[in-house]
């Protein structure tokens, strides 16, 4: 496992869940992949880990890139999988700079259409994934890129979405009326240096540092941490470090992984 794993880092991890242990407190985690819709083998292989692990998986899946055999897998998985929306298309839309940017920043819900256009595709997106997908899926839209204006966001409870997800510590547990955010903390993949494994070492720190500022008050203590990945861009290092991040955390006393249902769309703030 040599380069996959940190032991150094993991200590470090495990201490830290040690102290919410020893502070009487329970851990939330949860787990979101991205850009799912296509049939892929690395498709395969996250369901397939998913379900050997036993652990919820909030699959963010491209309505515009669903395939039949891609639902049919999803159908067919272990309940604790479900479907977020993952924008439409995943198609950026933006031409202009915006201030305070430094260049163009892509983005499917940004500023470049009519608020009205934005909800329409992503209300005709949802319809799809409820029609191919039923009950798996919720109403969560994950914007692509992660980004999406906030009129854009404060609007999306009136097409029918209880809850978003995007990438940092969030600012407000329910940023518009009738909306609940749930972020994702940690990403093992370092897109701007040819979508590489960033690393145990860092991938780990970037947890710790997340649960540390949770526990001591410094980022909502009542927003699970979220680990983050897409499953067509890991490579075999990044795929193996999974294995051992997503076995260690399930059997740690403070670590608890909520079925995502009971996590993203109630308006009560989840129990630490």
């Amino acid at each position: 496992m040599s380069g996959a794993w940190d032991k150094l880092a993991w200590q470090a991890v495990a201490a830290e869940l040690d102290a919410w242990l020893h502070q009487g407190h329970q851990a939330s985690f949860w787990w979101r992949d991205d850009d799912a819709g296509r049939s892929a083998p690395a498709f395969e292989r996250l369901l397939s880990l998913a379900a050997d692990l036993t652990l919820p998986l909030g699959l963010a899946v491209v309505p515009a890139w669903l395939s039949a055999e891609v639902a049919a897998a999803i159908r067919a998985a272990p309940p604790p999988v479900v479907v977020l929306q993952h924008g439409f298309a995943h198609v950026n839309h933006e031409t202009e700079i915006q201030p305070g940017e430094r260049k163009v920043r892509p983005a499917e819900c940004g500023l470049a259409r009519p608020l009205h256009a934005v909800l329409e595709e992503v209300a005709q997106g949802g319809s799809a994934l409820r029609t191919a997908l039923g009950g798996r899926f919720l109403p969560v839209f994950v914007p692509p890129w992660n980004r999406i204006v906030p009129i854009v966001s404060a609007s999306l409870p009136r097409v029918g979405y209880r809850a978003m997800s995007a990438f940092g510590p969030r600012a407000a547990a329910e940023p518009a009326p009738g909306l609940l955010q749930v972020n994702c903390h940690a990403d093992p993949i370092l897109w701007r240096e040819g979508k590489r494994f960033a690393g145990a070492s860092t991938t780990l720190e970037r947890l710790r540092a997340h649960l540390a500022a949770r526990r001591e008050g410094r980022a909502d203590p009542y927003e699970p941490t979220g680990i983050l990945t897409h499953h067509r861009d890991l490579d075999p290092m990044c795929w193996t470090f999974l294995e051992e991040l997503f076995g260690r955390l399930r059997t740690h006393a403070a670590v608890t992984f909520p079925l995502l249902p009971s996590l993203l769309v109630t308006q009560q703030l989840p129990s630490t």
